[in-house]
């Protein structure tokens, strides 16, 4: 009787790597060499020109800048100043009125407590921009997620929406922190957008302040009570406190003759 086949039996991925690493180093276990690989994973969800160090080959003061501002956000020194120096008193009165006159939100004496007593004595590097609580509480990242890059629809579908920032598309004017608030809160609470809302064909408008959404200490268990309660507008807070220490930081080691052109290239 002729013999039967032996049954099939599906090879792993891993099995085939291990068998062609085999024969590569000759066949014989014995003679098997350690093969070390790594991967990066490139990808990005956001339209951050600086969320990774490129190769520019033919501009040197790319280098230079991403150099500085590791140095900046590694070892501020001086640098390093309270968070109202950069983010003023009156621009927090400015926000405080349009979060209260456009927005209608409620908590504003919290949020100006907070503030007065925290925020705005923080020091821009170390205890704003590399707070890790901040973070886990998505206090910037929130709004940033939902107002960085906005996609269009209607008659201005296929066209997107930035807010003023340096962490994405936007090709306006950044070269003072004045004038990147002026165009900040005009973004923010002046511009409706038209946008797709839910998953039909309708189109809406919006602006960008009506897309944010509450901080959930569910999701975000180190949110605390008082800070879930007032999550819209502290995050609108925490949102420009962060953008404006960005501009700032652009401009302390930069100048924006050189890094603006950068982005834009980018």
């Amino acid at each position: 009787n002729q013999a039967r086949p032996p049954p099939f039996r599906p090879v792993s991925e891993r099995t085939m790597i291990v068998d062609s690493a085999r024969r590569a180093a000759g066949g014989a276990s014995s003679g098997l060499r350690r093969l070390a690989v790594a991967t990066w994973n490139v990808a990005a969800v956001n339209n951050n020109p600086f969320e990774y160090w490129l190769t520019i080959p033919d501009d040197a003061s790319y280098d230079a800048l991403m150099t500085d501002v590791e140095k900046f956000l590694e070892s501020p020194g001086d640098g390093d100043v309270p968070v109202r120096s950069v983010f003023t008193d009156d621009m927090y009165d400015g926000l405080e009125r349009r979060m209260r006159d456009t927005a209608g939100w409620g908590g504003l004496g919290t949020v100006r407590r907070m503030w007065e007593e925290d925020y705005g004595s923080r020091r821009v590097v170390s205890g704003f921009v590399r707070d890790a609580s901040l973070g886990r509480k998505r206090l910037a990242s929130m709004p940033d997620r939902m107002t960085n890059t906005i996609n269009l629809a209607g008659v201005k579908a296929g066209e997107k929406a930035c807010r003023p920032t340096v962490i994405n598309m936007y090709d306006g004017d950044l070269s003072s922190t004045e004038i990147w608030w002026e165009s900040w809160l005009s973004f923010m609470f002046n511009d409706p957008l038209p946008i797709r809302t839910g998953e039909g064909s309708g189109v809406e408008e919006r602006v960008p302040w009506q897309l944010l959404r509450p901080i959930k200490r569910s999701k975000y268990p180190d949110v605390t009570e008082e800070e879930e309660s007032v999550s819209l507008p502290l995050q609108t807070l925490c949102g420009a406190i962060f953008d404006a220490i960005l501009v700032h930081m652009m401009n302390h080691v930069s100048t924006p003759d050189v890094w603006q052109p950068l982005k834009r290239r980018i």
